[in-house]
């Protein structure tokens, strides 16, 4: 009885959560458990934990302070959790009535600042609010977006042919999106146009590009890809209305997936395009440009004849095929998980023969090996192990590797190119300034000039050279902090697992970067880690 009153006295054990959407909202966070702090205070609570997502969207999938708090909240390490608000843990309907129904069925309930103690009824009412605001929200940042082109701002990110601006405003605050044209990225595009026209395959334009040394809009080589990109889109740099001062936005539609978070794009129809003359930032003239349209159509026959049936098509069957289009898109982004995909398969070992495990029955694998006093095992014998192998990989295990063998070489290698490419740069540069102060006036004949622009041909595919190298270099180079964030992944990847181990993301980013799990007598499991591909994955989630 002694036990069942104290067990009765004791206060709730309170965790409180907290989350913010951008970097904007710096202060936002504290704020909010300062609220919960003082929430639980005038109650008793006893707070047992902290639970807290910085500048982090609401999908649920990229959330590490509510993986956490879902996992502690599994390991019975709560009584209540306190939030701000509802719209705190989730805007989206399916997500806060699933996490509603797992913490009631754990026993724990929901408690808002605002609004106290969270029913089934304020789910769906609040869910619903929450979900409006959610439609109303992306109705107003169109708006926002179409009144800021109006304004003379571009939307999206970097477009070749145009540098980045941004200007202060009397109050200090930064007018982002608006663009320079860059003249000698500008000529580069003019001349693109001219040559297509007159018949030189996109194949045969990207090469040219690449031996003159001219970096792509992404920094590396241009593809045929990047010069014509899609019709239904508009992209590439032979179809960017931009070059001609029009800005076309509103073209496509972002849609997370429900189970994987993915955020998957589905073109829009042309109807609901925004156009916008910015007539400042043309770079063609639109006759050029119409010319050019009308060669990528001459040249594609079989865009020419599907443009022709759908013509022929009565409206309905237009709607109709638009609908098919989007599903058989979605069907083939979809990815369902089965066993063969979990983090280890194909990469379990037996640490008693040292041969590979296979899949014998659901649940169940051995290494075929006769007598193997170790095999067959059943997953629950060894899971557990290997999700806390992966959380044993520590920073210092990271830079040993990458101070040895293969990576070491490597970067020495990186080291050595760099070096060799500065130096015969600057033995181009020599040459380039020896002969001018030789010839002086006398630069005016072909012959020399055409000396001159191969060798200004060689120091920029030197330079592109040069890119390449370095970038190599640097992925080769992590920092401190950048192998603490990859070590810090991995242990949100294991709860993930723990929490659902058909998580479909955490799987597949864990066997990208393993070369072997062997499970060893006594239930041991080692973890052998291709450290490459760990910081690989900060380059996958960023």
């Amino acid at each position: 009885m002694a036990d069942m009153t104290a067990l009765t006295d004791r206060p709730k054990r309170a965790a409180l959560y907290a989350r913010h959407s951008t970097d904007k909202q710096a202060t936002s966070t504290t704020d909010q458990i300062n609220r919960c702090r003082a929430y639980c205070k005038a109650r008793g609570y006893q707070i047992t934990g902290i639970y807290k997502d910085e500048a982090v969207s609401g999908k649920v999938q990229k959330r590490t302070g509510m993986i956490r708090l879902m996992a502690a909240a599994r390991k019975d390490e709560m009584d209540v959790i306190v939030t701000e608000d509802l719209s705190r843990l989730s805007r989206r309907m399916a997500q806060i009535s699933d996490t509603y129904d797992i913490l009631s069925f754990l026993g724990i309930t929901i408690e808002t600042v605002s609004n106290g103690s969270v029913s089934q009824v304020d789910v769906g009412l609040r869910g619903t609010m929450n979900a409006l605001y959610l439609t109303d929200l992306a109705d107003k940042t169109r708006r926002g977006m179409k009144a800021a082109v109006q304004r003379g701002s571009l939307p999206g990110g970097r477009t070749y042919g145009y540098r980045a601006t941004p200007k202060l405003t009397d109050s200090g605050e930064t007018i982002r999106g608006l663009r320079t044209i860059v003249p000698e990225e500008a000529a580069i595009i003019r001349q693109i146009f001219a040559d297509y026209l007159t018949g030189t395959s996109l194949k045969r334009l990207a090469e040219d590009l690449n031996a003159r040394g001219i970096p792509s809009p992404g920094g590396g080589k241009w593809y045929a890809t990047t010069l014509v990109g899609t019709a239904s889109r508009g992209s590439g740099i032979l179809r960017n209305r931009l070059y001609i001062g029009e800005v076309v936005f509103n073209r496509q539609e972002w849609k997370s997936h429900p189970e994987t978070g993915h955020r998957l794009s589905a073109v829009r129809s042309e109807e609901e395009w925004i156009t916008t003359d910015v007539p400042e930032m043309a770079i063609l003239p639109k006759k050029l440009f119409d010319d050019v349209q009308e060669e990528l159509e001459r040249r594609s026959s079989v865009r020419r004849d599907l443009k022709e049936e759908r013509r022929k098509a009565g409206e309905e069957r237009k709607q109709q095929d638009a609908r098919d289009r989007q599903r058989r898109h979605r069907l083939r982004q979809e990815r369902t998980l089965t066993n063969a995909m979990l983090f280890f398969s194909g990469r379990l070992y037996c640490g008693s023969s040292g041969q590979k495990m296979k899949s014998l029955r659901k649940e169940q694998y051995g290494c075929r090996t006769e007598n193997c006093h170790q095999c067959p095992r059943t997953l629950d014998t060894f899971l557990d192990a290997a999700l806390s192998a992966i959380t044993d990989l520590k920073p210092a295990d990271i830079l040993v590797a990458y101070d040895a063998g293969d990576i070491k070489a490597k970067r020495e290698a990186y080291q050595a190119s760099v070096v060799s490419i500065e130096t015969q740069e600057a033995e181009a540069r020599q040459n380039m300034t020896r002969v001018l102060d030789i010839l002086g006036s006398s630069t005016r004949r072909e012959e020399i000039r055409a000396f001159l622009q191969a060798n200004e041909d060689s120091i920029r595919r030197l330079n592109a050279q040069r890119t390449t190298a370095v970038r190599e270099l640097r992925l080769l180079s992590p920092t401190e902090k950048t192998i603490e964030q990859a070590v810090a992944l991995l242990g949100i990847y294991a709860d993930r697992l723990e929490a659902d181990l058909m998580d479909h993301q955490p799987n597949k980013r864990l066997r990208e970067c393993i070369n072997r799990v062997t499970v060893l007598p006594g239930g041991r499991v080692e973890i052998d880690w291709n450290m490459l591909g760990v910081m690989h994955l900060l380059r996958i989630e960023h």
